[in-house]
């Protein structure tokens, strides 16, 4: 069974498990290991569920945002990002359409604009908004 030069730690593992895997497989196989297993699951999920709400909500009562508005943030910035490459790839392909038809013809609709690879300005900082009578 265990070979010559087998370590003392690997013939003690085989042992113990020659002896636990019979009765491990006896029990695995009964139809109330499944339902234990299943309720659990349920138990460790409703528990999950139950600490992630009560975070988020004392997170929101000292006015910060919990893991599922960052999550939900990345997913919308993440859908911003590709629509942006989208749109950045459709006008590059019109204005080489454009120039392709009529090289001469310099571009008018960019008058202002600033190249992409460079810095661009920042907007104008907002003011806070305070209620009236404050």
């Amino acid at each position: 069974m265990t070979q010559p030069g087998t370590p003392m730690w690997r013939q003690a593992f085989d042992a113990a498990e020659r002896r636990v895997t019979p009765h491990a497989e006896n029990l695995v196989r009964t139809p109330g290991f499944t339902t234990g297993v299943t309720l659990l699951r349920r138990a460790q999920n409703l528990a999950r569920d139950t600490a992630r709400d009560v975070s988020a909500r004392a997170w929101h009562l000292v006015n910060l945002p919990a893991g599922s508005d960052l999550a939900r943030l990345r997913a919308q910035i993440g859908a911003l990002d590709r629509e942006v490459r989208r749109l950045t790839v459709q006008l590059e392909n019109e204005r080489r359409a454009r120039a392709a038809t009529d090289p001469t013809q310099e571009e008018t609709d960019a008058d202002g604009a600033h190249p992409t690879g460079g810095a661009r300005p920042r907007p104008p900082r907002r003011r806070t908004q305070r209620p009236p009578g404050a």
